[in-house]
């Protein structure tokens, strides 16, 4: 029985430990191709399909935002870039934050700060200029961002 219990034992260990190694340390990769310029970084499938789901909210959260603007509705406005906000971070999985170069999760975060930073400007005071001065900073990060890497799995 004692034989039993230390072999259950053990097994369990390695294959907690061979589970633990997985989901923290793996799913991640920095590539650099000669053709590209841009650093490719390799993600598990189901962490790059985060990413790029993420990249699309982006995408029309700033389409909302532009909507808004040109109704000049400024709850419109702070609907759309709430939705991204700073709020939104605590959805991104813990092992992505994990295994995220650190610049890429240095724009990440800004991207949600620069939505929030619109929702916040909007509600407090409207003004389109500065709306759209933002809009065009958070643009930039995007741009960026994409400039510079490029995600596969």
């Amino acid at each position: 029985m004692k034989k039993l219990f230390i072999g259950t034992t053990i097994f369990f260990a390695i294959t907690t430990t061979s589970l633990a190694y997985i989901l923290l340390f793996t799913g991640t990769e920095m590539v650099k191709n000669e053709k590209d310029t841009r650093i490719t970084v390799k993600y598990a499938p189901d962490l790059r399909d985060f990413v790029l789901n993420e990249m699309r909210n982006y995408l029309e959260v700033i389409s909302e935002i532009n909507e808004g603007l040109a109704e000049d509705n400024p709850e419109k406005i702070f609907r759309a870039a709430s939705k991204q906000g700073q709020a939104s971070i605590k959805e991104t999985p813990a092992r992505l934050l994990k295994l995220s170069p650190i610049p890429c999760k240095k724009m990440g975060f800004a991207g949600h700060y620069m939505f929030q930073a619109i929702a916040d400007s909007v509600k407090t005071n409207y003004n389109p200029k500065t709306t759209i001065k933002q809009l065009a900073e958070l643009t930039n990060n995007c741009i960026v961002c994409h400039r510079t890497y490029k995600i596969e799995s």
